[in-house]
Parts: structure tokens; sequence; C-alpha cells
């Protein structure tokens, strides 16, 4: 997996194929429970903070010309602590999956109208993961390539489908929503972002071209704009009912008249859209796999696949039948261990020396 290589461009359609993915199925409706009209609002704040991170870590990379994560941390810090730290990583990542595959089985087993035993429906989703995750970083290149197409289609789709039916005036006051309510949708939306960890992940793993960091987090503000624009249309349709529609791609655009007589092409949004998430919630699974297989030396890189992806089934297979209280817990108190190792552990970085480059 070390020499794992990824192209810019597929840097860059990550974000836009994955991250919008996972954020426009369930957050618009838990974001809206708390900051109503202001839930767009909630998403800049998260968005502005991951993106700072995003440049963070790409500037990370011209300092560290040519090295991995994983070589600047046993560069400075030794064989032991290097270690520890990719563990916890390792332990970051299974978390940051955990919501979005929870998420992605409600979707399917809704939008689907799936009757199959769970075990039935998700061991292959599993099964893929680990051949995902053997194959590497660049795989996710790969698949983010063709996803893109998926998630695009889907997202046009549903904001056009809804646009007829909204009326923008729901989202007013634009200006006079309570700070605390802004707050409290950010930091309970917390688990669905953290995506600027792939950056730090990534580096080493592409060639630096001209305008590397623009052509970046250009991607992440396109990124950033189409879920804010989601949250915007989809709270324009349903106004403070949109705290219900913890399942999004389901029931936008269903009102739209048209409809009646075209088909329901929101089906086959909603089924593209499945498809890409689920690539979209195993890539941090990919991740746990990297960083598992830099923590401990094993006789072969499928035993790191193995374990990430059986930990991970093991925890869905326990926790599916009371998610609701698995995820509140996760937002009172997991979230505090992902916003340190996303948005405060990278910092130490700033005290190592610069290493040269291995090839």
């Amino acid at each position: 997996m070390t020499n794992d290589k990824i192209k810019l461009r597929q840097v860059c359609l990550v974000f836009i194929a994955f991250s919008i993915a996972v954020k426009i199925i369930s957050l618009p409706a838990l974001t809206a429970t708390f900051a109503n009209e202001g839930l767009w609002i909630s998403a800049i704040v998260n968005f502005l903070i991951d993106g700072a991170m995003v440049f963070f870590f790409l500037k990370l990379g011209e300092r560290f010309k040519g090295l991995t994560f994983f070589q600047i941390l046993k560069e400075n810090l030794g064989n032991i602590p290097t270690k520890i730290i990719l563990f916890l990583y390792f332990i970051y990542f299974l978390l940051k999956a955990y919501v979005p595959i929870m998420e992605q089985k409600s979707f399917i087993e809704i939008s689907l109208y799936e009757t199959t035993h769970v075990v039935m429906i998700f061991l292959p989703i599993f099964l893929i993961s680990c051949f995902f995750c053997y194959k590497g970083i660049k795989t996710v290149g790969r698949v983010a390539d063709l996803c893109v197409w998926f998630t695009a289609f889907s997202v046009i789709v549903l904001i056009c489908l809804s646009i007829p039916a909204a009326n923008f005036s729901n989202l007013l006051p634009i200006i006079g929503v309570p700070l605390k309510n802004i707050g409290q949708g950010s930091f309970w939306g917390l688990l669905w972002y953290f995506d600027s960890t792939y950056i730090l992940f990534f580096l080493g793993a592409f060639k630096p071209e001209k305008l590397t960091k623009t052509k970046v987090m250009l991607s992440y503000l396109a990124c950033a704009l189409v879920v804010i624009v989601f949250f915007a249309v989809i709270y324009s349709e349903f106004g403070p009912l949109t705290k219900r529609q913890y399942l999004a791609p389901i029931t936008m655009g269903k009102y739209y008249l048209s409809l009646s007589n075209s088909g329901r092409i929101d089906y086959v949004a909603g089924f593209t859209l499945a498809l890409s998430c689920i690539f979209a919630v195993t890539t941090p699974l990919v991740f746990a796999t990297l960083c598992l297989s830099h923590a401990f030396n094993f006789k072969h890189k499928i035993i790191p696949c193995l374990i990430t992806n059986g930990v991970a089934c093991l925890v869905f297979l326990t926790t599916q039948n009371f998610f609701f209280v698995t995820l509140e817990f996760m937002q009172r108190y997991v979230v505090f261990f992902l916003l340190f190792m996303a948005y405060a552990l990278p910092f130490i970085t700033l005290f190592f020396k610069k290493g040269r480059s291995k090839k």
C-alpha cells in the first residue's frame, strides 16, 4: 500500500463524489432540528473549519515535499510514537465510517423497499469494502472518477425537482437566526464532516501540479456550495417539516406534479446516489486499513483489510437495533476524540523538522 498513487484530479473528485453523497441524506434534517432556517449557515461554519484544515494539510505537503504522513511521523517521532498515532487514526477512521454506514443501511432499506434480512444486504457491502481496502488509495481515485457522475446526476435531479415546490421565504430571516441555534446545528452535525483528514493521508500519494492548492481548494469549495444549496432547497420545500425528512433523497421532489406523467425519475436519482454511497461510506475504512498496515507488521496485506472490515461489520451488527442511542453517545462524547484527531493532533507537525523526499 505504500506505493499507492492517485492523480490530483482524483483527489479533487473524492470531495465531490463522496463528501457530497454522505451529507445530503440525513444531515439536512438533523441540522434543521437545531438550526431551523439557519441550517445552511451551520453547514457553512463546519465547511469553513474543515476547509481551513484542507489548506493547512496542503501547506504541510509543500513543506515536507514528497513525504507521506507516515514518513513525516517516523522521521520526527520514531517507530513507537508513530505506531501509537497511527493506531489512534485507525480507530478514528473506524468511528468516522460508522454513522454513514448505519445511515446507508436505512437509506437502502427504505429507498429500495428492501425486506431481506440485514445480514444478507450488508455482508456483500463489507466484502466489497474489503476488496476496496486491499486495492488501496489508487482504487479510491478510480472509483471517484466514476461515482462523481452518479452523485452529480442525483443532486441535480433532486434539486431540479424540488425547486418548483420550493418557497424560499422559508429561509427568512437570513439575519437574526440565534447564534445558539447555529452553533447547535454545527456541533450536532460534526460527525458527518472531518473530510479534510483525507488530504493528510493523500500526502505523498499524488504528484504536485501547477496550482495544486487552488485546484484542491476549489473542489472543496464546490462540494461545500453544493451541500449548502441542497440544504437551502430542502428547507425551502419543507419548511419546519424539514426536521422530519431523515432520508431526504427519498422525499425531495416527490411533490413535483409532472412526475405523475413523466414517471418517478426521483427514484432513479435515489438509486444512483445509493451506489455512490456504497463507496463513500467505505472510503474511511480504506484509510483505517492503511493506518493499521503501517502501525503493525503484517505478513500479508489482506490481514489488515480483514481486521478493519471485520471490526466494522461486528460493530454494525451489534448496534444496528439501537443506532439512535449509539448516535447520541457519539455526538455527545466520541465527537471530541474525532475533533482532537482531525483538528488538533496534526498541528504537532509544526514542530517537526523538514524532511527530505524519499523516492
